[in-house]
């Protein structure tokens, strides 16, 4: 063990940092452990639900700005989140002090609560967050252990490691709010809605969120594509930008393709995970960002310049928002296509698609 410090975030330029005593790393034979996430449509959903009557299934949203049971959106940070979770008799964890403690020689302390730095501590948040929405009256998803919703109260909420994201009326969010209140700490990053006095925008996993008069608006991280321009070189004057993020490879480009030297790897890797994440919330460049990463393993020259026409894209489209316009709807739509034996060089296909509550884009995918 030893003692980590790293800056966690920054915003409005003034940098969060966190300091962990704990590293505990997996050792040869020790089983792995997984605690769930919920994929990044249950956030999207949230915000669909803040903006669509599902009237057959008996959710309603009330868009009055004067009215006591209006629609809001809830984001909370649970402080500290995993000095919440008890640690369990059966598998006890054993770690060394910090020096400033001054213990005797040869002593140790035994956990009673996970601490950040230990393998379990994530499944034992969520384990404890789970609980604790449970006894309060919350169904949790089926499809995924991140999502609930309280039935009676008619609220909806994502739970992504310690981020609560909620929607429902005002009064059921000041319930839900009080509720966390009276077992963690938290600090609440927004409560959106349609009020005077509501918030129009925030931030929730790095993405902006706001509320108009139409409805609302999703975005990506904007400094996600400034940092991609930056390490491609193409954030510079005179760089001109393209109106497609990829072009279609002919079979003689293909065959003269050439393996980059062995020192480009690392940064061509650096750069399609880059890209390969953005895509998460942009649908324009998901599959030349697919594409690109299909090269991981053996970057090339084409993927390389791939990479960069998807750049000079962005260069030109460096934004691109969701938008839920308030609406009525009764299904999910799912639409998909198939590129049969597309890929020139393995002949594999990709299949893709959206799925779509109304006018909502939830979800969208390209896989080889």
């Amino acid at each position: 063990v030893r003692w980590v410090e790293t800056q966690t975030k920054a915003t409005t330029n003034i940098p969060t940092y966190a300091a962990v005593w704990l590293n505990e790393i997996r050792s040869a034979g020790q089983d792995a452990i997984f605690a769930p996430t919920p994929p990044l449509e249950s956030l999207r959903m949230i915000l669909s639900m803040a903006s669509t009557d599902l009237a057959e299934q008996g959710w309603s949203i009330d868009w009055d700005p004067t009215s006591e049971n209006r629609t809001q959106i809830l984001m909370v940070d649970i402080s500290r989140a995993y000095f919440n979770a008890k640690t369990s008799p059966d598998d006890p964890i054993y770690v060394d002090l910090p020096p400033e403690v001054g213990a005797k020689p040869n002593t140790c302390a035994l956990l009673k609560r996970h601490m950040y730095g230990t393998r379990r501590a994530a499944e034992g948040w969520q384990d404890e967050c789970s609980s604790r929405l449970v006894e309060a009256g919350f169904v949790q998803g089926t499809a995924s252990a991140c999502v609930f919703r309280h039935p009676t109260r008619n609220i909806a909420v994502s739970v992504h490691g310690d981020d609560f994201t909620a929607t429902g009326p005002k009064p059921q969010l000041d319930w839900f709010e009080g509720m966390l209140r009276g077992h963690y700490e938290l600090t609440v990053g927004g409560r959106l809605g349609p009020g005077p006095l509501d918030d129009k925008e925030a931030r929730v996993l790095n993405r902006i969120v706001r509320w108009t008069d139409e409805g609302l608006e999703y975005e990506a991280d904007p400094r996600q594509v400034e940092k991609l321009l930056e390490e491609l070189e193409l954030d510079g004057d005179g760089v001109n930008g393209v109106v497609t993020p990829g072009v279609k490879v002919h079979a003689h480009q293909a065959q003269a393709d050439s393996e980059l030297r062995e020192h480009e790897h690392t940064r061509f890797r650096a750069l399609a995970a880059r890209a390969n994440f953005l895509s998460a919330d942009r649908p324009d460049i998901i599959f030349a960002a697919k594409e690109v990463c299909r090269f991981m393993a053996k970057p090339t020259e084409l993927a390389q310049q791939a990479l960069k026409r998807m750049g000079r894209y962005l260069r030109k489209h460096p934004r691109m928002v969701f938008s839920f316009p308030r609406q009525t709807a009764s299904t999910i739509d799912v639409y998909s296509d198939t590129d049969w034996a597309g890929c020139i060089r393995t002949r594999k296909s990709t299949s893709g698609g959206c799925l779509m509550l109304g006018k909502h884009v939830i979800k969208t995918w390209s896989s080889t």
